[in-house]
């Protein structure tokens, strides 16, 4: 004792008398009284005095949040703590749940969800606002109080302690900073993952989702019959679209959507939106009403205000989105209408609030903010194309939900990779569910816990990546896009050699969970960006440097393992619950397929291998390439129109191969890419011709189309094949390929055009 006073007051005990030291003590004490924070014990040693208070009249809600709290404490301490009503007699020690007759004098804003956690000597009192406050408090209690996590709904932590004490002078009160929050991931379809994470969900809250002109108004049943329902575009009526000038579409509608609403009188909110297509209508009112606003999303609003006014005590929401992403001039959204604005054009590198690209977005988001309260925010944290990719935007999310915020944002719908994992799926979604509550929450203190409790000793490592990915995609500059791919510019935060040193960082990881099964679960899922990035630009370098294939003994193989490293990727996206790799719904055991193809077919081999090419027309710089030797360099385009394909959007393809030198053909031929859905089409034909000198080109080879155009989804690659009759000696061959005039009426968008994607020109 007297160490430590002569530490805390620099006393000489040598000179003091005893009563100086008793005064001394007694000062310590005293001050070790007042300043010392009075403690509440839930639980001592197994034991709590307490008993949990509810209303005579509590909801399902706080019956619920006493019955999680209940049985949390038993988890924790041990303890068995009764629920009782509160016509019971007032206790000595009471944990008050929910609004009884014990309620503390502090009150919440009832127009938001919030809670608050009070206590003193002898209560604690936990409470919130909203339909769910109440649990809010709970979850909120049982985290920061008794140190409980849940990270994902199969991944928990309860520590265990005999004794739980509290500060006896709690005074917590918080509100959320957006009316609805939704995390679109895998667990957001988790109840308990929900309610701990305070999120909204769409199933329990929406009706009607979005793109729903052709749900209430379906082109099946009534475009044959009556396509004056329907937009005319460019002087012809296409079902893309509404025409929402037309009386009857509006009763139709009207209609619909009312019996809709009686099978679900619950739901608050209908989406009442334009169909996830071009083509709006063009006829002489909707044109009035749009040359008035400034843009079709005038004749939207006009059109969905008048829905609204059928259904005044529901929410009738529609997009701002793509076309009708600009606010109207004048016209300004009913109270029960609400403006979903989709932020989709956005780069994903950097934040929204300072970026140059995005100021259309920005203006637009300042405009509506004007217009109306009831704006929400369509926001994209995924990239659609490849689920399992490096996707470095986590540097991003606290100011751009601050600048929502800022502008009178009341509502986020924050989109991810939906019911499949994907890259850092459970770090993002614990982010953005924490940001969306509390914009001003200390990201890296987030980040550091969640990494430190999901990855154990690996945490550092995992640290060391994400900071250097997110470093040298700031460096790079490049754009970071929802339709993006791991296959690199020059110099890219995914070059080769990156990759490799990210992969040294998670070397180390492994090592550091090595015999901790469920931490290095979590590690091996958290490379499987990494590792598909090595594997989809091995496609993209086919037989050169980091491609898939190398020769030995005069024959192209798989590099050694390769097989292997295929098959490890694939079973662990497996045991990581991943079903979708992109979008378009391609499985790990489709993608294994993907694989087994590759390396039957090997790499296309023939003599025109590095031959120069020239563009007479040129192609798109839309997707990163090899260039003109794209076309000559033996590896294959496969399904993905990203990478080892040149494209020619809206043009004619004509290219000529220079073989260098006179040489004999027998056969030539050029491979092209049908991939509808993103309006690549093949041409009707491919035409060859062949020269000495590159100005006089004979014999041409005509090749028709295998198959005449039609609706057709599935992705293919075509061959177009010339075998001469006899060998022709050329050193140029000319190559010439006709683009579609006008994409067909199913996959008609307006001022869009069709794609020609080609690759490998072989010849023999």
């Amino acid at each position: 004792m007297s160490m430590i006073l002569q530490s805390a007051f620099n006393i000489d005990f040598s000179t003091w008398k005893m009563g100086r030291f008793i005064g001394a003590l007694l000062l310590t004490i005293t001050l070790t009284s007042a300043y010392a924070t009075p403690l509440l014990n839930l639980a001592k040693n197994g034991k709590s005095a307490f008993k949990i208070i509810i209303s005579t009249q509590a909801t399902n809600v706080e019956l619920t949040a006493a019955n999680v709290l209940q049985q949390y404490l038993t988890k924790v301490a041990d303890v068995s703590i009764p629920i009782l009503k509160d016509n019971t007699k007032i206790g000595p020690f009471e944990i008050v749940v929910g609004n009884t007759n014990r309620n503390s004098k502090a009150t919440l804003n009832s127009s938001n969800d919030g809670f608050l956690i009070q206590s003193n000597s002898a209560t604690l009192w936990l409470n919130g606002s909203g339909k769910n406050g109440t649990l809010y408090a709970v979850y909120s209690f049982l985290e920061n109080y008794l140190n409980c996590k849940i990270y994902t709904s199969t991944f928990e932590i309860i520590p265990k302690s005999k004794t739980i004490s509290i500060s006896a002078a709690l005074n917590i009160k918080e509100q959320a900073d957006f009316s609805y929050r939704e995390v679109y991931y895998p667990d957001s379809k988790n109840q308990l993952y929900l309610d701990w994470y305070r999120l909204t969900r769409l199933d329990d809250n929406w009706g009607l989702w979005v793109h729903s002109f052709d749900k209430l108004v379906p082109s099946k049943t009534y475009f044959k019959q009556h396509p004056e329902y329907y937009a005319l575009v460019d002087g012809k009526r296409k079902d893309s679209q509404l025409c929402l000038s037309n009386p009857t579409v509006f009763k139709i509608l009207s209609a619909s959507l009312k019996e809709r609403m009686a099978d679900a009188p619950a739901m608050k909110y209908w989406s009442v939106s334009q169909n996830d297509d071009s083509g709006y209508c063009e006829c002489g009112l909707c044109s009035a009403i749009d040359k008035k606003e400034d843009g079709p999303q005038g004749s939207i609003l006009n059109f969905v205000n008048k829905v609204a006014a059928q259904f005044p005590d529901k929410i009738i929401s529609t997009l701002a989105y793509t076309y009708s992403q600009r606010a109207p001039l004048r016209l300004k959204p009913a109270k029960n209408v609400q403006i979903m604005l989709c932020s989709i054009d956005c780069n994903r590198s950097k934040p929204i609030v300072n970026d140059p690209s995005s100021a259309s977005f920005r203006r637009d988001l300042k405009n509506w903010s004007q217009l109306t309260s009831n704006l929400f925010v369509w926001d994209y944290n995924v990239q659609f194309t490849n689920y399992v990719s490096p996707f470095p935007n986590l540097h991003v999310l606290q100011s751009n939900l601050s600048f929502f915020k800022a502008n009178g944002v009341k509502g986020v719908f924050l989109q991810g990779s939906g019911d499949t994992p994907g890259e850092f799926s459970e770090l993002r979604a614990f982010l953005l569910a924490r940001l969306s509550w509390n914009t001003n929450a200390n990201v890296k203190k987030l980040t550091a816990q969640f990494l430190n409790d999901y990855y154990g000793k690996a945490a550092p490592f995992i640290q060391q990546y994400i900071d250097l990915l997110h470093k040298n995609l700031i460096t790079s500059n490049e754009r970071l896009d929802i339709y993006g791919s791991p296959v690199p510019a020059h110099r890219s935060y995914l070059s080769p050699e990156l990759l490799d040193e990210y992969g040294l960082l998670f070397d180390q990881a492994e090592d550091a969970v090595n015999n901790e099964r469920t931490l290095l679960a979590n590690v091996k899922a958290a490379r499987l960006p990494i590792e598909f990035a090595v594997l989809q630009q091995s496609r993209f370098y086919g037989i050169q440097k980091h491609g898939v294939f190398v020769n030995e003994n005069q024959q192209w193989i798989p590099r050694a393992n390769y097989k292997r490293k295929v098959a490890n990727f694939i079973n662990t996206a497996n045991k990581a619950g991943i079903t979708e790799l992109a979008e378009g719904g391609l499985s790990p055991n489709a993608y294994q397929k993907e694989w087994d193809s590759i390396f039957k077919a090997g790499p296309k081999i023939h003599s025109a291998i590095g031959a120069k090419v020239i563009a007479i027309t040129p192609f798109s710089d839309d997707y990163f390439n090899k260039g003109a030797p794209t076309l000559t360099d033996g590896s294959r385009g496969y399904l993905d129109f990203q990478y080892n394909w040149l494209g020619w959007y809206g043009k004619d393809l004509v290219v000529v191969v220079d073989l260098g030198k006179e040489t004999a053909v027998n056969q030539v031929s050029i491979s092209f890419l049908e991939d509808q859905r993103h309006w690549a089409f093949l041409p009707a034909a491919v035409s060859f011709s062949f020269s000495t000198d590159n100005i006089n080109f004979v014999s041409q080879q005509k090749i028709a189309a295998p198959f005449g155009l039609y609706e057709n989804y599935a992705q293919s690659v075509q061959d177009y094949i010339a075998k001469l009759n006899s060998p022709l000696t050329a050193r140029y061959i000319k190559v010439k390929a006709s683009n579609l005039r006008q994409l067909p009426q199913w996959r008609y968008y307006k001022n869009k055009q069709a794609w020609l994607f080609a690759d490998e020109i072989m010849v023999n």
